[in-house]
């Protein structure tokens, strides 16, 4: 059977059609529809599937709401967008808790509060086995100023935010049946709050695309390697990717996990990956200065051998596998 990805191609080929309204379609972190002369729509769309994406057993039902709202409202933040609106659709069980189910909904409607997003529609069916929800978000930003995946040009460096393998660090450990508690150590509890309830980097993604700082950016949802290789794919660079840079989460060789390992193939930390001009280095200073508490840090550049990925160790390179979750593969965060 075809990868997820193959899929996609084969999928965003049979569709290709033309509007007038229509900027960007299948191959971004989210489409682009011209609202007017001034807006641009953003729309994006994802799910969370009981089973592929979570369990009940270690998944409070409220940091779930709060998840399914976040995880699309990385794609916003990919493109610099604000979001406006979403919609809802539930699928769910015979054997659900109603309790769990309410939860849920005070989870995602207090993250709607929380980033300025409203609830107007959706579905409620039932499912034959396990809990989904699937949500349509709406955002907008200025004309002309989305930031793209196909931007990129050779010799950009090329940026992160925050911690690689984090989530994947929190998976293992509730696979290995540690549960949230706010009194484990915080070696323990980080990861997990991490992989259970993530942070959508909206803020920095804004400022990102109102001062066009960035050439291209991505979100880190299906690991390092593998979204780097989607920016890649689209802008027809390469990069080369240094692992002595990269920001790992050490912690995890405590737990029988190689920290390089799970930051380029790990998957679900929803950082953004961006590139940025040598010669703009210096803004990304001043950028520092206004999120003083989120690590943003500069991992390789971009090259003119397109879509091929290096990975640079002690002044070695190889070729770095685009390699992380598929929903068709072998996959690297499955429950």
């Amino acid at each position: 059977m075809k990868d997820e990805f193959e899929w996609i191609r084969v999928i965003r080929k049979r569709a290709q059609r033309g509007a007038p309204e229509l900027v960007v379609g299948i191959g971004d972190d989210t489409a682009i529809l011209e609202r007017s002369a001034e807006t641009w729509w953003l729309l994006t769309t994802d799910a969370v599937i009981e089973g592929v994406h979570f369990r009940r057993e270690y998944t409070p039902a409220y940091w779930l709401g709060q998840k399914a709202l976040a995880v699309n409202l990385s794609d916003i933040a990919a493109m610099g967008g604000r979001p406006r609106f979403f919609l809802l659709s539930l699928s769910v069980p015979a054997d659900l808790p109603e309790e769990y189910l309410e939860e849920f909904v005070e989870g995602i409607l207090a993250a709607a509060d929380r980033y300025a997003t409203v609830l107007i529609g959706g579905n409620l069916a039932a499912s034959p086995a396990g809990f989904s929800a699937t949500v349509t978000v709406l955002g907008d930003c200025p004309a002309h100023q989305a930031v793209r995946r196909d931007g990129a040009q050779p010799g950009e460096l090329i940026y992160v935010t925050g911690w690689l393998g984090l989530s994947a660090l929190g998976l293992k450990l509730l696979e290995d049946g540690y549960r949230w508690d706010a009194a484990l150590p915080e070696r323990v509890r980080r990861p997990i709050h991490a992989h259970l309830v993530p942070e959508p980097r909206l803020a920095i993604g804004q400022y990102v695309a109102r001062e066009r700082l960035a050439r291209a950016m991505i979100d880190v949802s299906d690991g390092l390697a593998q979204d780097l290789f989607h920016l890649c794919r689209e802008s027809h660079v390469g990069a080369v990717v240094h692992a002595e840079a990269l920001p790992l989460v050490v912690e995890a060789r405590e737990f029988g996990v190689d920290p390089l390992v799970i930051a380029l193939h790990g998957g679900e930390d929803y950082e953004l990956l961006f590139t940025v001009k040598e010669e703009h280095a210096s803004r990304v200073e001043e950028m520092r200065a206004q999120f003083p508490d989120l690590p943003l840090t500069c991992i390789g550049r971009t090259l003119e051998e397109a879509g091929r990925i290096y990975l640079e160790r002690a002044g070695r390179w190889e070729l770095l596998p685009p390699r992380g979750f598929d929903h068709f593969r072998a996959r690297t965060r499955t429950p």
